[in-house]
């Protein structure tokens, strides 16, 4: 029989926190999904000591945010931090008059991706995580596992190598480490509780990841407001960037989805009993559709969302004002986790232990009826008119809605009417291999997922493109190239910088 993914009929946006009772910013996340195949190439039986969770300075992360600013990259210079760091080694870089300069300000203005902040930045921080210490600034990953973001942007690493050496960044770095430490000594004391309010929350060993690491970096060089995600292999990164209010909330939440995708992956089987409330979410205008498509990611989201109003202590009534909102805007599960935490705190367990009791607790047809009186608001107006969708991008969104409703061959014939037109359209040619996968035509998905990945830079497509073809590779019984693929699309999970 043909693999399909038993956690999503399609693949997975990039998720994003929507705005609500103590939000004030959409958040970049990670792909649920993409972590059962990192942690399949790990034991999760293991826990492994990890020190403490701080915020720190990262010098590859310094270094190529340095050599942007002296090229042109301004974002955000404007806007007051409360630092004046980034505008105290911009100047010391002017005055250097760098032989390479010019270069790398061809590089950026070719590679700049305009009235995306978020995303501009983005492909230049995964790429700085995925560099070895200067001066060699060696990969620490094959150059052919780059994911495309990164790729795209690897051809700054020679420039980068000769900019290091005629700006002497070394000599900045050591310098800026002042300012690093002060801002990092702002957050420290406020992070170090939160890590250690959530691991006793949640009753976890303090430092014990399952041999995971998470390191939160804090870069003074970058737009302000930044707060932005990666997931690498068994790595979890944060990256924040100067904002005069500290992002506490957004560290805690993202610590959670650390201690917590874990679970969902060991308990998959247990989440999927009560899959058929996916088709409610389904229905909810607010709810962003990475959520409707991946039940697994939609459970642990309304799970930590749960976790943070019985974390915050609010009174009764704001935390049912908050459960309502949470349950209107798609999050369905909320009320049921709530209700559940509420028992969990009167036990002794952790949540380790609680969590498998937890999760086959729900009954899809309580839970439906429960659900049955809820009125779903509308998505949030855009602050800008939405822009009108062409001819293209409305047949695409088509297709995607077709393959979402398990129509798939009219997607089929959507998909087809785009590729016609544009042959590269890797949203069609994606498309086209999803509805060949759950249409049972092995032999077409993996033509049409082997030429998305030939012509895909987004990370979503790249990233399920590999998981379809290793799921594949599996069934045909080549263990060894369905690992290459896993890993592949290990390092492309949880790309996926937003605009704050």
């Amino acid at each position: 029989m043909f693999p399909t993914l038993t956690n999503t009929p399609y693949g997975v946006l990039p998720i994003s926190r929507a705005k609500g009772p103590g939000s004030t910013i959409e958040r970049a996340c990670r792909i649920s999904g993409i972590l059962l195949l990192a942690l399949a190439l790990a034991p999760l039986s293991s826990w492994a000591q990890q020190g403490k969770v701080e915020v720190q300075s990262n010098e590859q992360l310094f270094c190529v945010l340095a050599a942007l600013n002296d090229a042109g990259y301004d974002t955000g210079t404007a806007i007051d931090t409360g630092s004046k760091a980034r505008e105290a080694i911009r100047a010391d870089l002017v005055g250097k008059k760098i032989p390479v300069l010019p270069e790398i300000e061809k590089f950026y203005q070719a590679h700049k991706i305009a009235g995306r902040p978020g995303l501009n930045l983005g492909q230049f921080v995964s790429l700085a995580l995925l560099l070895g210490p200067p001066p060699d600034f060696k990969f620490t990953v094959a150059p052919t596992d780059l994911p495309p973001d990164a790729r795209n942007v690897a051809g700054l690493v020679p420039l980068l190598r000769t900019f290091y050496k005629q700006a002497d960044l070394a000599d900045i770095w050591a310098r800026a480490q002042v300012d690093s430490q002060t801002e990092a000594e702002r957050y420290s004391p406020r992070v170090r509780r939160a890590i250690e309010l959530t691991d006793g929350y949640l009753r976890f060993p303090a430092g014990a990841y399952l041999g995971r690491t998470y390191s939160i970096y804090l870069d003074l060089l970058g737009a302000p407001n930044q707060v932005q995600g990666r997931i690498y292999g068994s790595h979890y990164y944060l990256v924040i960037t100067p904002s005069k209010k500290l992002r506490i909330n957004d560290i805690r939440y993202y610590y959670l989805h650390f201690l917590l995708d874990p679970l969902a992956v060991k308990y998959a089987p247990e989440i999927h009993h009560a899959i058929a409330l996916e088709a409610l979410a389904r229905k909810a205008p607010a709810l962003r559709n990475d959520f409707k498509s991946d039940f697994t990611l939609l459970v642990t989201e309304c799970l930590i969302r749960a976790i943070e109003i019985r974390m915050d202590k609010v009174s009764a009534a704001q935390a049912k004002k908050q459960v309502d909102q949470l349950t209107a805007s798609g999050f369905i599960l909320v009320p049921y986790f709530y209700n559940s935490l509420l028992q969990y705190e009167k036990q002794e367990g952790s949540m380790s232990v609680f969590y498998q009791q937890m999760i086959e607790g729900i009954k899809p047809s309580k839970e439906m009826a429960d659900l049955s009186k809820v009125h779903f608001s509308k998505p949030a107006p855009e602050a800008a008119p939405a822009p009108e969708l062409s001819e293209m991008e409305q047949l695409l969104d088509q297709g995607d809605n077709d393959i979402y409703s398990g129509k798939y061959l009219e997607a089929n014939a959507v998909f087809q009417r785009v590729l016609q037109k544009n042959p590269h359209s890797e949203r069609a040619l994606f498309g086209m291999a999803v509805a060949a996968s759950n249409s049972r035509k092995p032999d077409i998905a993996r033509k049409y997922f082997e030429e998305t990945l030939s012509v895909a830079r987004d990370l979503r497509i790249v990233t399920w493109s590999h998981i379809y073809l290793g799921r594949l590779d599996d069934v045909e019984g080549d263990r060894k190239k369905a690992l290459a693929q896993y890993k592949a699309a290990s390092l492309t999970a949880g790309a996926y910088p937003e605009a704050v």
